[in-house]
């Protein structure tokens, strides 16, 4: 679970969010989402289709950290943020 919520992490800080924001952007209160962040809680498999869906980010990267399907922006956003 903390691999996953240190990936949800630097995925928002890549894509230049705010908690708050990300939670907006995929259409789920912040509430729900900050656990998952936290890894208080596994994300569920509705909010990360939520934010594949909005964002592009496949579930290999989310679930099990696999950089193999992610966009090129996006891999190079998550390597300068690291």
């Amino acid at each position: 679970m903390k691999a996953v919520a240190r990936r949800l992490i630097k995925t928002r800080e890549a894509l230049g969010f705010t908690q708050a924001e990300f939670a907006r952007e995929i259409g789920v209160a912040k509430n729900v989402y900050n656990p998952f962040e936290k890894g208080r809680r596994l994300i569920t498999i509705e909010v990360a289709i939520k934010i594949r869906d909005r964002f592009q980010v496949p579930l290999d990267w989310i679930y099990c950290g696999d950089r193999a399907s992610l966009t090129v922006a996006l891999n190079q956003r998550l390597q300068t943020a690291a």
